[in-house]
């Protein structure tokens, strides 16, 4: 039951930040919670693609910030 309730509050937060933000750019995630969510979604299809050289996430591009919260992760 654990590792169903990391993906879909996973879910939740990229959803909601969809609907929040306009035009989203990008999310931003600390690189251990970025790590998990690599393990959790593999084999899957949302899980993080490399495009040209760029990590996508649920179609945007990720940003890693080391600086802020193990379990940061944002639509920005």
């Amino acid at each position: 039951m654990g590792d169903e309730l990391f993906r879909e509050k996973v879910f939740a937060t990229m959803l909601y930040g969809f609907k929040t933000i306009k035009k989203p750019v990008s999310v931003t995630v600390h690189p251990e919670l970025m790590v998990k969510i690599r393990d959790q979604f593999k084999g899957t299809q949302v899980a993080p693609l490399s495009v040209g050289g760029a990590e996508m996430f649920f179609g945007l591009p990720v940003i890693e910030d080391a600086t802020k919260g193990e379990d940061y992760i944002a639509v920005s």
